[in-house]
């Protein structure tokens, strides 16, 4: 017991020098466009899977990106990233209406020393919901799955708290309706930083 007591002791006073000693960079805001390539399918027009050419084919989603991201270290930083896509498409002679909300949580890597330029990039995952109408009529359908995102890109310092996010490409794979995407999700805007060393 005595041995345990000790331990835990022990633990108690390493842990606040261990936080004292790791570096905190702050917290990193990200606002801006989304523009997104899906091929994303009507659940009103097919039964057992998407038919090609028909219920399938790319097409373009517009919207917003808002991701948070707090920093450990110069290098590594925790994101949650939210964000809503919306276009339309036509199937069949009918127009559909498609919107994409999404939340996803991951680690960020930054390569640090560049004069100005940050690249980044990120593995994330979580959730989509995707809900569809069919155009002028009652007929609405959603879906709630998970997802995931893989790519990176580069910030542009502006000033010691604005940085110019010049791009952010991802590999986006949901799966709406039950069936998988791999969608081309490309995003650009405004980084705010707060706190930390900048």
């Amino acid at each position: 017991m005595r041995k345990i007591f000790l331990q835990l002791a022990t633990l108690l006073i390493a842990v606040p020098s261990v936080a004292k000693a790791q570096q905190f960079e702050g917290i990193e805001i990200f606002g801006g466009y989304s523009y997104m390539r899906t091929d994303l399918s009507s659940p009103f027009f097919y039964t057992t899977a998407p038919t090609p050419g028909v219920s399938n084919g790319k097409f373009t989603m517009n919207g917003w990106q808002a991701p948070m991201t707090e920093k450990a270290t110069d290098w590594l930083g925790l994101t949650q990233e939210f964000g809503d896509n919306y276009g339309n498409k036509n199937v069949l002679g009918c127009g559909n209406h498609f919107s994409t909300f999404y939340i996803l949580s991951g680690p960020r890597f930054y390569y640090p020393g560049l004069k100005g330029v940050t690249p980044f990039v990120h593995s994330l995952f979580g959730y989509e919901q995707t809900k569809t109408t069919i155009n002028a009529t009652t007929a609405k359908a959603s879906s709630s799955s998970y997802a995931m995102a893989f790519g990176g890109g580069p910030d542009v310092k502006v000033s010691r708290s604005i940085a110019i996010r010049l791009f952010q490409a991802n590999y986006y794979r949901p799966q709406a309706f039950g069936y998988s995407q791999n969608d081309l999700r490309i995003s650009t805007g405004i980084v705010f930083r707060f706190g930390g060393q900048r």
